[in-house]
């Protein structure tokens, strides 16, 4: 293969990145298709692994109006346990449908987000899940942003016998664009739960944005009785959009 032909090759890929990613306008609205792939799918405001560390994947869809009005759509599948003794516990577990309605704005440098979110969950019954969230974020300049974010429980939290844990949960984090990639600290703590933070490496390359976390998560809060929560743990997570 000559010199023109792997900078021809190499110029297509560029261009189908270029156009893969070119928004679907549609008179006021913004239309954002995706698929997305996680090597562990980790609770962002817990680090509570849901699918017991295996793997998951899945599509969504964005979209926005110019008014910062947006609904958002996902489906995950899922393999939560691998276990014939946790199925029959707890179901299979092995999709999850979440619809989100919210509002994003940006007021010079500072970022605001509300939204509220409704889940379907696969297991012995289907369970419905509503979580009302609030995030905001400061440039401080153009290379390093401070940000903050709430998540509140609206079906009351979780239980565990006459425990109540996860009905309430925040965190703070601070980025930095290293040129290369974009560096991100968090801290987080979730109510009767855990205590975590991450730290990540995220990349937009070819069309796909690569995010590489490494989690650190404290349990000493947990009131759910026994479990293995505790850990520390690698996730890569994979996301193209259309």
């Amino acid at each position: 293969m000559n010199k023109k032909i792997i900078l021809s090759f190499f110029a297509s890929l560029l261009f189908l990145s270029q156009a893969a990613n070119s928004e679907i306008k549609a008179g006021p609205l913004t239309l954002t298709p995706g698929i997305m792939f996680q090597s562990n799918y980790v609770g962002e405001f817990t680090g509570i692994t849901t699918n017991r560390t295996q793997p998951t994947y899945g599509a969504d869809i964005n979209i926005s109006h110019n008014s910062g009005v947006y609904v958002y759509s996902a489906v995950k599948k899922l393999k939560n346990y691998p276990m014939q003794a946790d199925i029959d516990a707890y179901g299979t577990f092995d999709w999850e449908f979440c619809n989100s309605l919210g509002y994003a704005t940006k007021i010079q440098n500072l970022g605001l987000d509300a939204s509220y979110e409704n889940c379907y969950q696969d297991k012995k019954t289907e369970e419905n899940i509503g979580t009302f969230y609030l995030r905001a974020n400061y440039d401080l300049t153009k290379q390093t942003s401070i940000g903050a974010a709430y998540a509140k429980d609206t079906t009351d939290g979780s239980f565990e016998g006459a425990n109540k844990f996860n009905s309430d949960a925040y965190k703070f984090f601070v980025s930095h664009d290293l040129n290369l990639a974009k560096a991100t600290l968090t801290y987080g703590e979730s109510d009767n739960a855990t205590k975590f933070y991450t730290v990540a490496l995220n990349k937009d390359f070819f069309g796909i944005n690569f995010d590489l976390a490494y989690w650190n998560v404290d349990a000493a809060d947990w009131i759910g009785g026994a479990s293995d929560i505790e850990r520390e743990l690698l996730v890569l997570s994979l996301k193209k959009t259309f």
